[in-house]
């Protein structure tokens, strides 16, 4: 599996000379790969995320977002928009792994996270369940080789440390130096930048099911995303009543 995912990678920027196009195909190569070894139960796809305020992100390479309970995307002019409340997993994808290129995807990870995310209750044939609790939105970033000499953990760990909660990066992973799974132990009001979380990382013969088996992890963690509470994004419309007397 690794070595066909590197073949493709690295095919696209020797057979590819507009850089744009480059990125587009690589970012498609990780969307088909996370669409072939994922459950159904989530799609992957580029995109913009919005919420009932009328915000938005920055664009995103790769979001995994739920296709079950709470499907509600919205398409435009060929860009995908996908409600907040329905993203699991959000990943900048890069050709290497360098400082400037995690600060760049640690600045799109905050884009999405500081949106406002809704939580409907859940009606069933009980009754009703109480609005879920909401989620924190994994944050990562995937590349194909590094810049960095070895051994390139003290570099990474040094800029995992560096962010803020809205910021961190749960996942990173370089395919030709291994991958980094971040072991969160405190979210949003409890997080506490001066609490070092524990850093798993994998050598590079390993790096690629690593990153499958670190994301399912997170995703399995997650459970499932909130009910959309739809009447807030209908707040936006100009909505007027007829009464009649």
């Amino acid at each position: 599996m690794q070595r066909e995912m590197l073949a493709k990678l690295q095919t696209a920027p020797v057979a590819v000379v507009h850089p744009g196009t480059k990125g587009d195909e690589t970012e498609l190569n990780w969307i088909n790969w996370f669409s072939d070894y994922l459950p159904k139960r989530y799609m992957i796809s580029k995109g913009i995320v919005i919420d009932s305020t009328g915000k938005q992100s920055e664009q995103i390479d790769v979001i995994i977002y739920d296709a079950q309970y709470s499907y509600f995307v919205f398409h435009h002019d060929n860009i995908i928009l996908i409600p907040a409340e329905s993203v699991y997993a959000v990943l900048e994808v890069k050709q290497n792994l360098n400082k400037a290129h995690m600060e760049y995807a640690a600045g799109k990870i905050r884009s999405v996270r500081e949106l406002f995310r809704t939580s409907a209750p859940i009606k069933h044939a009980g009754g009703e369940y109480p609005p879920k609790p909401l989620h924190e939105i994994i944050g990562g970033i995937i590349t194909t080789t590094c810049d960095w000499e070895s051994p390139i953990q003290p570099k990474v760990a040094e800029h995992i440390y560096n962010k803020s909660n809205l910021e961190r990066l749960d996942l990173v992973c370089s395919i030709s130096d291994g991958t980094f799974f971040v072991e969160n132990n405190t979210f949003s009001e409890d997080y506490q930048p001066e609490i070092k979380p524990s850093i798993k990382f994998c050598n590079k013969n390993e790096s690629l099911v690593y990153l499958l088996l670190s994301v399912l992890k997170k995703l399995q963690d997650i459970g499932t995303v909130p009910a959309i509470d739809f009447s807030k994004y209908a707040e936006v419309i100009d909505i007027k009543y007829y009464k009649k007397t």
